[in-house]
């Protein structure tokens, strides 16, 4: 496992050694100042979450003595096995284990043709999209990607001369071809987008995002603007389908917020909240009354606390396993705070049982044997 860690953040990068990560220090591949164009180069510290800074995430394409490289945010659990989605990219599509690996993988567009090599898995970020805007950032949280210094290099090429139009929908964005204006769009998660779609189609394959990083936020558009689209899916029409068609009633998108949690391979703790933050994620009343029926909507407070149990289930897990190895007694479990979600992890609302740390030179490979 490796922990790409920004040279800014280098001074943390021990305590990751410890729990079985390589940390790999890199400065951000893309500097502001060597941008060509003035409108990128002058806003993009601005964008969510982190700027530049998060075209960090790019050196795992350069990974290249592993044939496939995870990356993962930090806030993310792994429920389940990936063997199908690894199988799918390294065994050839008409191989009776690609093709087995490819009838088994959950798609977010089944109704597309795979490509014959996959070089990518992504999820898009549905949540933060609007029914009539044709293009999606991907969700930045998560990319299963072949490491390629050759993509690594044109990701820098593009990025680098800045061509970027200001705004949202058609004609904004990277190469003002309708990726500007959501989240992340200046960006990692516009950049990646952008990649796939454009720079190289047809080589990375979109999951189902209930069922692969799933972050239990509400895929339908409840307004305030644009009220002719409420109650159609945020992703826009498929093929042959017209808005009228683009709902969920009509199983053109599925309600994450309710996907029962044995189903979910991954999740992404954000409309959830962190788990180690102790909160439950409330419906919100906004100071905007246009905005109470999106943002009362946003989650799903059963689903994420049910999310939060199956976190704190791995992380006590863990904390069983480090006292056998090496005897570090597990941090009290008896807070009050919502139990049946917390596991005992959580006093109150905000106060957090953190994990007692194994010692300076633990060696998680004596627990896993890796």
């Amino acid at each position: 496992m490796y922990a790409i860690v920004h040279e800014d953040c280098k001074s943390h990068a021990h305590a990751l050694d410890r729990l079985g990560y390589q940390a790999i220090i890199r400065p951000s591949p893309v500097k502001k100042e060597e941008i060509k164009g003035d409108f990128l180069r002058n806003h993009i510290e601005h964008e969510n979450c982190c700027g530049s800074a998060e075209f960090i995430k790019l050196h795992a394409y350069n990974l290249m003595e592993h044939p496939i490289a995870v990356h993962w945010d930090m806030d993310v659990a792994l429920f389940q096995p990936m063997d199908d989605l690894f199988d799918s990219m390294l065994y050839s599509a008409n191989s009776v284990e690609g093709m087995l690996a490819r009838s088994r993988l959950e798609l977010q567009h089944p109704e597309r043709p795979l490509p014959n090599r996959i070089d990518a898995f992504i999820t898009r970020d549905i949540t933060s999209s609007k029914p009539w805007e044709k293009h999606q950032g991907v969700q930045g949280g998560f990319l299963v990607a072949r490491p390629s210094e050759s993509n690594f290099d044109r990701y820098l090429a593009f990025i680098r001369d800045g061509n970027y139009t200001k705004g949202r929908g058609d004609g904004s964005g990277w190469h003002g071809l309708g990726y500007g204006g959501f989240q992340g769009a200046m960006a990692y998660q516009g950049a990646v987008a952008f990649f796939y779609d454009q720079i190289s189609p047809n080589t990375a394959v979109e999951l189902d995002i209930c069922v692969w990083n799933q972050v239990v936020a509400d895929v339908i558009w409840r307004g305030p603007a644009q009220m002719e689209y409420y109650g159609q899916c945020r992703e826009y029409p498929r093929p042959g389908d017209d808005f009228e068609d683009n709902t969920p009633e009509k199983k053109r998108c599925n309600d994450c917020r309710v996907l029962p949690v044995e189903k979910v391979k991954s999740a992404h703790y954000t409309a959830c909240k962190k788990p180690w933050e102790c909160q439950i994620p409330r419906p919100r009343v906004p100071r905007d009354k246009r905005e109470v029926h999106r943002l009362q909507e946003l989650t799903n407070v059963t689903t994420c606390g049910l999310l939060f149990k199956k976190w704190f289930d791995l992380r006590h897990d863990f904390e069983d396993l480090v006292q056998g190895a090496v005897g570090i007694e597990p941090a009290d479990r008896d807070g009050g705070y919502h139990p049946e979600y917390f596991g005992g992890s959580c006093d109150r609302a905000g106060e957090y049982h953190p994990m007692n740390p194994p010692p300076a030179d633990f060696d998680i490979t004596r627990m896993y044997g890796m």
